[in-house]
């Protein structure tokens, strides 16, 4: 399955739905995301315009996190993991952290197929045994191009398309 996985959106609608046109026209059917979404509103359309299922973690920036988990409680096919998420996908073992650290520490235990994180805002990718890890980068294009990754659970690989 392809999924997209996206980071960092501080509010910058305009590109979250570029990349999620991209995304879907990619054959992407379902969305990972690795926490700073922001306001409630960025949640809202990103719940709206994305028919397919959701799995994504808080970053530092959702400031009134019972809000975020109460309206994504609302939505059919978006699961809110909290701060971080152990989960199967498509046969696949996922974890994902907004932090790089603690992603460092999902990657060294062995554990999962592939562990995703954000809040350095730079797309990264890099393997460690048969573990892959990644940032996707930044949907905001505030520090770095903006950009999103595609993972497809079939190979457990990752490409990355800029926004």
């Amino acid at each position: 399955m392809l999924t997209a996985v996206l980071s960092d959106i501080h509010d910058n609608i305009s590109n979250l739905l570029t990349a999620l046109w991209q995304a879907e026209k990619a054959g992407c059917r379902h969305l990972l995301f690795t926490g700073d979404i922001a306001e409630l509103s960025t949640l809202r359309t990103l719940r709206e315009e994305w028919e397919y299922g959701i799995d994504m973690v808080f970053g530092n920036n959702e400031w009134d996190r019972g809000a975020h988990i109460r309206l994504a409680a609302q939505f059919h096919h978006l699961k809110h993991h909290g701060d971080v998420a152990d989960f199967m996908l498509d046969g696949r073992r996922i974890f994902m952290s907004h932090y790089p650290h603690e992603a460092e520490r999902a990657l060294h235990s062995g554990l999962y197929d592939a562990v995703f994180y954000g809040h350095t805002h730079k797309a990264e990718l890099r393997e460690y045994g048969n573990t892959l890890i990644a940032n996707p980068g930044e949907i905001c294009g505030v520090r770095c191009s903006p950009s999103f990754a595609v993972y497809d659970t079939s190979t457990n690989t990752l490409t990355y398309h800029r926004i």
